[in-house]
C-alpha cells in the first residue's frame, strides 16, 4: 500500500522593490504638468498649506525702477503677453442666448412666445430640436404648458424663422434647407441639391449629378459655392468655449554666440517658503501639537519648492540636449527635422527614459518658426532614410499632392515613384498612411472636371 505524505518546507528568497517616497512621487507628478496645470496645481497647495507662499506672474510689471535689463525682459514678457491675450477668440454665446435676443425683438402672440422659450430649452448644442413632436408634447405638458400639435407646429415654425438660420431643424438636411432664400432664382436647385444629391457631391459625381439635374459642371460648381456657404450644424460654435492659449515652457532665441535656450518665467507661478511659519514651526512656545502640524506643513511645502525647482532645471536640460541636436531645423525651418529618440537624450544627460517623457509631456517650445510641442522633435527615421524625420516626410508628401493638378490628381503609386527619384524609399501604404492623416481624399474624390 503507497502513502503519500504531504510535508512543509520553507524557503527564503531575496527580492529588491523600488518603493517611491511621497516625495518622490510628487515631483514626478510636478514634473509631468504643463505649465496652465501646474499654476493650478500651486494655487490650490498654497490653499491648504500655510508654509507654502505662491508668487502669482507679474507680466512684466513692477512697482520698483527696473534696471535697463529688467526693462528689456519686461517689455518683452508683455508683448508676449498682449499677443496672446489679442489671439484668443471673445468667448461664444451659446445658441440659447442667441435666440433669446432674437425673441426681444420678435412679434409673437404671448401663448407662441411661450411655447417657443419652451422649445429653445429643448435645443441640442449644434441648435437642432432633436425630440419627436409626441415627446415634446408630453414634455410640454409635464411643464404646464397649454396647447396642442397645432400650437407646437405654429411654434416650431416660429422658432426657425430666428437667427441663426436653420436653428430649431429636425436634422443637417432640413437644417441647410431652412438658410435657403425661397426667392432666391437659384433656390430649387439647390434645394434639390439638398434634398437628392448630397451623397453623389460627397464622392465628388459631379458629371452624373450634372445630367440629372440638366446643368452643365461649371454651373453646378457654382452651385456647389453657394452651397458651402451653408452650415449643416447652424449653432455649432455658438456654444463652444474659446480653447485656452498654448503658453509655451522654452523659448528659443538666436543670440550673440548661437541659439540661446530659456525657459518662460513672464507667465509662471513660483512658490517659496513662509519664513514666519518656518519660525513659528520652531517657536516652543507654542502648543507641541501646533509645532508638529506646521513642522509637517514646513515639510511639505520644501517637497513642492524643490519638485518645482528641479522640474525647472530638468525640463531646460532637456531642452538644451533637443535643440542642439535640433539645430538644422533651428537654422532652416520646417522640413529639416532630423531623427532624435528620447533613449538618445536620457543617455546624453543621464537621465532615465521616462523622465524624458514626463518632462516634455504637454510642454511648447517657442522658436523661430512657430510654437510646437516639445514631442514633435523626437522623430523617428522614414522609411529607408535613417537621415529623414517622419514628419518632415509627411510634409513632403502632402507638398507634393498640394502642388498637383486638379485635373489628374497624383495616385499614391504616384507619388512612391517620385520620392524615389528624390532618393526616398516609401510603400505605397505608407503613402496612403501619411495621406489619411492629412485628411487628404484620394485622387478619385479630388478630381476636378471640366
Amino acid at each position: 500500500m503507497a502513502r503519500f505524505g504531504f510535508g512543509q518546507e520553507m524557503r527564503q528568497a531575496q527580492r529588491q522593490e523600488m518603493l517611491l517616497q511621497p516625495r518622490m512621487l510628487q515631483a514626478i507628478e510636478i514634473l509631468a504638468l504643463p505649465t496652465q496645470d501646474l499654476d493650478a496645481y500651486l494655487r490650490n497647495a498654497a490653499e491648504e498649506n500655510a508654509a507654502l507662499e505662491l508668487h502669482e506672474p507679474s507680466l512684466g510689471v513692477d512697482l520698483g525702477i527696473p534696471t535697463p535689463r529688467e526693462r528689456v525682459r519686461s517689455k518683452d514678457a508683455t508683448a508676449r503677453h498682449s499677443a496672446m491675450l489679442e489671439a484668443q477668440p471673445a468667448r461664444t454665446r451659446s445658441v440659447a442666448e442667441q435666440v433669446e435676443e432674437e425673441l426681444a425683438t420678435a412679434d409673437f402672440e404671448p401663448q407662441t412666445l411661450a411655447w417657443v422659450r419652451f422649445l429653445i430649452g429643448c435645443l441640442d448644442s449644434d441648435g437642432f430640436l432633436a425630440p419627436s413632436d409626441h415627446e415634446l408634447l408630453a414634455l410640454a405638458r409635464e411643464r404646464g404648458l397649454q396647447g396642442d400639435a397645432n400650437d407646437l407646429a405654429h411654434a416650431i415654425a416660429a422658432l426657425q424663422r430666428l437667427e441663426p438660420r436653420g436653428v430649431g431643424a429636425r436634422n443637417a438636411t432640413e437644417a441647410l434647407l431652412l438658410q435657403l432664400d425661397p426667392g432666391d432664382p437659384d433656390y430649387r436647385d439647390l434645394a434639390r441639391l439638398i434634398e437628392d444629391f448630397l451623397g453623389e457631391l460627397a464622392k465628388n459625381k459631379l458629371p452624373a449629378v450634372a445630367k440629372a439635374m440638366g446643368l452643365d459642371v461649371d454651373s453646378l460648381r457654382q452651385l456647389i459655392a453657394r452651397l458651402a456657404e451653408l452650415s449643416a450644424r447652424p449653432a455649432a460654435d455658438l456654444d463652444r468655449d474659446a480653447a485656452p492659449p498654448i503658453v509655451p515652457d522654452v523659448l528659443v532665441r538666436a543670440g550673440e554666440n548661437g541659439w540661446e535656450i530659456a525657459l518662460d518665467d513672464s507667465r509662471a507661478s513660483t512658490v517659496t517658503l513662509d519664513e514666519s511659519v518656518r519660525d513659528l514651526a520652531r517657536d516652543r512656545e507654542l502648543d507641541r501639537k501646533l509645532r508638529e502640524h506646521l513642522r509637517g506643513q514646513v515639510e511639505r511645502a520644501r517637497w513642492i519648492v524643490d519638485a518645482v525647482s528641479q522640474r525647472r532645471a530638468t525640463l531646460l536640460r532637456v531642452a538644451t540636449s533637443v535643440f542642439h541636436h535640433q539645430r538644422p531645423y533651428l537654422d532652416h525651418g520646417p522640413g529639416h527635422l532630423v531623427p532624435l529618440r528620447m533613449t538618445d537624450v536620457a543617455a546624453e544627460i543621464g537621465l532615465h527614459v521616462s523622465t524624458i517623457s514626463r518632462a516634455v509631456a504637454g510642454k511648447y517650445a517657442e522658436t523661430p518658426w512657430g510654437i510646437e510641442p516639445l514631442r514633435r522633435f523626437f522623430q523617428a527615421a522614414s522609411g529607408h532614410d535613417p537621415d529623414s524625420a517622419r514628419d518632415d516626410v509627411r510634409e513632403t508628401v502632402r507638398a507634393l499632392f498640394a502642388a498637383e493638378d486638379p485635373k489628374r490628381p497624383l495616385s499614391d503609386d504616384e507619388v512612391v515613384e517620385t520620392l524615389q527619384k528624390r532618393g526616398l524609399e516609401l510603400a505605397r501604404r505608407t503613402i496612403t498612411k501619411y495621406r489619411q492623416e492629412l485628411g487628404i481624399p484620394s485622387s478619385y474624390r479630388r478630381r476636378r472636371h471640366e
